[in-house]
């Protein structure tokens, strides 16, 4: 996901997030960028997916990140991520979240929400997590309907997890 300049390694990523989230839907994913090296990609509004006994969710995905120097080659650049929110809802109500916002105050680090009335709203800390494994966790724990063949859409969500972690500064601890 380098690139040999910032704008190069922004579309990279882009394109990464993209091909994954053409598995879950075709709704349209928004990316613009809010400074010289800082991006936001969001779907803007939610993405409607359908669960295999058709029931009908949204899922929201907002990631920002930079771009940076490579340290590992000067003359490419690559992207890093600031923060993620990655929310299934049903109704609009959120059910589950993976959030990721280190610069602001109170919860730091990677976590989840479970939204359930008899839970209070709790951080339940986590590993990062990426984008390829909350759509697959969508497709096998909510049964959404990929929009893509199952042997597709496990191509592309493990070819793009590779690469990511590849690039990644900080790893995901697998179980």
């Amino acid at each position: 996901m380098a690139g040999k300049t910032p704008r190069d390694a922004a579309e990279y990523f882009v394109r990464f997030l993209r091909e994954s989230l053409s598995c879950l839907s075709d709704h349209y994913l928004t990316a613009f960028q809010q400074s010289e090296k800082l991006f936001k990609v969001y779907y803007e509004p939610y993405a409607e997916v359908v669960a295999r006994n058709y029931t009908n969710y949204q899922v929201s995905i907002v990631q920002i990140f930079r771009t940076v120097p490579d340290l590992q080659d000067e003359k490419q650049f690559k992207a890093k991520t600031q923060e993620y929110s990655y929310t299934l809802l049903k109704e609009g109500r959120e059910i589950v979240s993976y959030h990721w916002h280190p610069n602001d105050p109170g919860v730091s680090y990677p976590h989840l929400h479970v939204h359930e009335k008899a839970i209070k709203r709790i951080h339940f800390p986590t590993s990062r997590v990426c984008l390829e494994d909350f759509i697959l966790m969508l497709f096998r724990d909510y049964e959404i309907r990929p929009v893509v063949s199952h042997a597709e859409y496990k191509q592309i969500l493990e070819k793009n997890k590779k690469n990511f972690e590849k690039w990644a500064t900080w790893k995901i601890h697998h179980q």
